[in-house]
Formats: C-alpha cells, structure tokens, sequence
C-alpha cells in the first residue's frame, strides 16, 4: 500500500507518500497475493501475515484519536456522494466512532491485496467490508457480532431459463468477485457434490454491483451476490436477471479485529448488540439508526437511485462538486492541490455558497469579512469567497515551510480552523510538557485538546479553546483529501470520466514509489 499527498506541484512528487490512499510498511505485510505462494489447503490462501504483528487495542486507538476502517469502494460499503463519504458500513461505523470520540480513517486495498494482512500488520484496525464469517477466518482474526444476515444467490442472465438446481446448471460457469471468501466455499461445494460448474474469480477492480449488470447484459453467464445487495441492484439496474438458486444457508456479516484486540471487539460488539439482535425464533431486531442506515442503502428505492446518479459519484463523473473548475483554476495559481481545497471547502460549507456561520464567516470557505480584503464585500460569490480563502491558505502554508511535509499541511488546516494564536498557545503547552511543537503526533494532537482544560489554558495568551474540535477537523479534511486523490487526478485531462478512479491510483502509486526510492 502507498499514500498519497498534499499541495505544491514543484514537491509533488517528494510529499506524496505521506497522505496516501494507504500506510507504506516496513514489514512487508502490504506483499501482494499474487506474488504469495503459501496456501493452507488446495485453494484457499493463507494471509501473508496469519497473526497480530502490532498490538493497538481500542486504548492506544484512543490515544491517538484515529481509527482506521478498512472497506472496499462499492455501493454498499463505502463511497464518495457529493463530495461527502457515504455508504453502509461507513454510516454505521462511524456512528461507533463518535461514541468514542474518534475520526475514522478509510483504507482501500489497492488490487491484490491481502485485507486480512493489512488489518494484522496494523494498516487497519476493523475491516468493515460486508464479509461473511466463515470458521477458516477465525484462525487468522476476531469476528463481532452479526452486522446483518444474507444468503448468497446466484444471479443469472434473463434469457438463461434452466431449472433453478445447481445440478440442472450443467456447463454453468460462474464469476466470483476476486475477493470475496465465497469463491473458495463454491469451489468447495461444487467438488463435494460432482457439480459440472467451472468457478472463476473476477478482475480485481470490478465489484458485485457491477459484476450483476454485465450479467443482466450477457457479458457473464453468472455471478453470486448476497441476497440483500441483489435486491437493491434491482431498484436501479436497466435491464434484467434471474436469481435463483440460493447457495447455502443465512450466514452473518460481520467486521473483524485483530485477535489481540479484545477490548475493541467487546466495544464493537456492545454497540451492534444495542442496534441489530435476532431474538428467539429467528425474528430480527434493529435499532432505530440501523433501520434508517439499512433502508437507505437496501431497501429504498428511491435512496438507492439517488445515490446510484453517476454526477454525483466522482469514480463514475471524475467531478467532485460543481466548482471543480473554479477551484482548480484558482488553487493552481497558488501551486495548491485542488483537491484538498475542495476537502477542505466541503468541511467548510457542503460547497453551499450562500453558507453563514454564527460567527459571521460567509460562503465556500466561511471567510471572515475582517480578513477578506477586497472581496470582504462579495464573499457569497464563489470566485471572490475562494480568492479570499486561498490567499489565507496559501500565506499560512508558507509560513510553515520548515516544516516536514505532512505536518506542514496539517499545520496549516489546524490554523485555517483554529487561528494562529491558538496553534502558537499549542505549541507553547507542548514545549513546556516536553513535546515536539513542531509535529502534530506527539506534539499538536496532544496539546490542542488541552486548550480546553484551565490547567493549560489559564496561562496561555489567548485562552479557552476546544482544540479537540480542530484535531478532529484536521483528520477529516486529510482523509477525504485521500479518498479525493484516490478517485480524481489532479489534471483533468490525465483520465476519461470512466477511467479515474484507476487513473489515479496509478498516478498516486507512482508518486509514492519515487517518494520510498529518494527516501533510500
């Protein structure tokens, strides 16, 4: 895994490992699967890294205020809608997270990689990916409670009109999402039971949803799917399928630990138990949340669609918001990343252009007409509002030139939210304590909550301050400003549309590599 990075053109190529889609490790645990060749029995892989290789239970993630979610990019689990994270697993999560007063961080594995393996190396801490248990995962990781229930089916082209019965399939080939834990029990199954059915893993990039449609169009003869995720491809899918036959029993979805996490398994699990239960004779109880959460991605129609409209998807439009335009134009004379200032705009105000805060501050960036100078009076205009906004940025973002490149940005949004008094007051509590005021961990992380105790604040220039609200801010900012990086290139002109999401990744990974080759 790479991440990726941050702002100035001319030192693209030398910060963009530090932001990355996901953690580089000195381990070798991001080895990719294809390049394994260690199998536990005939067809089932074994991770690359069976067990704990860190020990970072819910206290340490505390500590650190960060937890990291790893999911895949789909319609169900998590995506990028209107500039804003959206799915499932990611609603339901970080609903968890706020209990705990932690800003979840997304990681996507890049093609190949061994999910499991991230999660024991320490790149994630829960995987949150629709994943069914299964007894051969336990040897490797700790499951929660059920999320939810499913059954898999197998979903077929219309004009397929065979009996129902995997027997009656004869000849049938069947494509299986390549990371999906079910390809190895149908392989199981089909051995068992003498099934003349030839079971295949699909591309690594391609997803059920997707997977359902070339099906519907004839471009696969079949595909399996859980029950739930089958129903709402429906509401939206142009033309039609066949389901049937279902492929084995219920079976619960669930998220998973490190087997040496166990205080974060008995949180996650207090908190799915107060939201989803099967009681005595099988009915099933859901919060009022998760049924709100649930609906919106597998049972409502309407959300589904609405979720599903390719101009609000950046992986589907390579567009993020409507001033993508104005924002890129404007960022790059400023030799600014565009993409996180469009992070940043959506923390501001959902790039709404008419927003006020209660303190005054107006428009996209919510700019202060005290500091706005000329365009004090026009700040509701979106070109003068991210004039002012950048200029404020972009003066902040070379004050900290002396700064590693990481910190330097992080530095830079604290003092977009916080002001430059209340980072100097940080910095001031962090040399006093023996920290590094010149870093965010173990240094700013740590001192700008302490604004808000009067131990700290009662000596300091300018006072009470909730510095934990801006930590929060600052991880929010940087993790979108990832997913962005992950799905929109920088230059518009480096990808078609449909060919983004892969367009940047590639870009982000080379940029990561040179990073690691300088560093050597």
């Amino acid at each position: 895994m790479v991440k990726t990075s941050m702002i100035p053109r001319s030192r693209h190529c030398t910060v963009a490992v530090v932001l990355g889609l996901v953690c580089l490790l000195a381990s070798g645990a991001c080895e990719k699967i294809e390049d394994m060749e260690r199998y536990d029995r005939p067809g089932r892989l074994r991770p690359a890294v069976p067990g704990p290789a860190v020990a970072h239970d819910l206290t340490e993630i505390r500590a650190g205020g960060v937890i990291r979610m790893l999911t895949r990019y789909n319609a169900t689990s998590y995506f990028v809608h209107r500039g804003g994270q959206a799915g499932f697993d990611y609603e339901l999560f970080q609903r968890f997270a706020r209990r705990y007063g932690l800003t979840v961080e997304v990681v996507i594995p890049e093609p190949g990689e061994d999910m499991i393996s991230l999660l024991n190396s320490g790149a994630g801490d829960v995987i949150c990916a629709g994943l069914t248990h299964t007894a051969d995962l336990d040897q490797y990781v700790a499951a929660s409670r059920p999320v939810s229930f499913v059954r898999k089916v197998l979903v077929r082209p219309p004009d397929d009109t065979r009996p129902s019965s995997l027997p009656e399939l004869a000849g049938l080939t069947v494509t299986v999402p390549a990371h999906d834990p079910f390809l190895h029990d149908l392989t199981r199954m089909r051995d068992e039971r003498d099934l003349d059915l030839t079971v295949q893993a699909g591309l690594p990039l391609v997803e059920v949803e997707e997977m359902i449609a070339r099906v519907s169009r004839g471009e696969l003869a079949a595909t399996v799917a859980d029950d739930a995720v089958v129903e709402a491809v429906r509401s939206y899918l142009e033309g039609e399928i066949q389901v049937g036959p279902v492929l084995g029993e219920q079976r619960p979805i669930v998220w998973l630990v490190r087997r040496n996490s166990p205080e974060l398994r008995a949180a996650l699990n207090a908190y799915l138990r107060e939201n989803f239960e099967v009681l005595p004779g099988g009915r099933q109880r859901r919060g009022q949340d998760y049924g709100i959460i649930y609906d919106r991605y597998f049972r409502d129609p309407r959300a589904i669609r609405h979720f599903r409209q390719e101009a609000d998807r950046p992986d589907k439009s390579g567009r993020i918001c409507r001033f993508d335009e104005l924002i890129r134009g404007q960022s790059e004379r400023h030799d600014l990343d565009w993409r996180l200032v469009t992070a940043l705009i959506y923390e501001e105000s959902r790039f709404y252009p008419r927003a006020l805060s209660k303190a005054g501050a107006k428009g996209l960036m919510q700019v202060m007409p005290y500091v706005a100078g000329p365009q004090a009076d026009s700040l509701f205009v979106p070109e003068a509002n991210i004039r002012a906004g950048l200029r404020i940025l972009k003066g902040t973002w070379d004050g900290f030139g002396y700064l590693d490149s990481l910190d330097r940005l992080r530095f830079t949004v604290a003092v977009y939210h916080a002001g430059f008094g209340h980072v100097a007051d940080a910095r001031r509590i962090a040399m006093d304590a023996t920290l590094n005021p010149n870093a965010w961990e173990g240094g700013l992380a740590e001192t700008l909550p302490r604004l808000a105790k009067r131990r700290w604040y009662e000596d300091t220039r300018h006072g009470y301050y909730r510095g934990d609200e801006t930590v929060r801010y600052v991880e929010d900012i940087l993790n979108r400003y990832r997913m962005y990086v992950r799905l929109v290139p920088r230059d518009p002109a480096a990808a078609a549309p449909t060919d983004t999401l892969a367009a940047a990744t590639a870009d982000s990974t080379a940029f990561a590599t040179k990073e690691a080759d300088e560093t050597e």
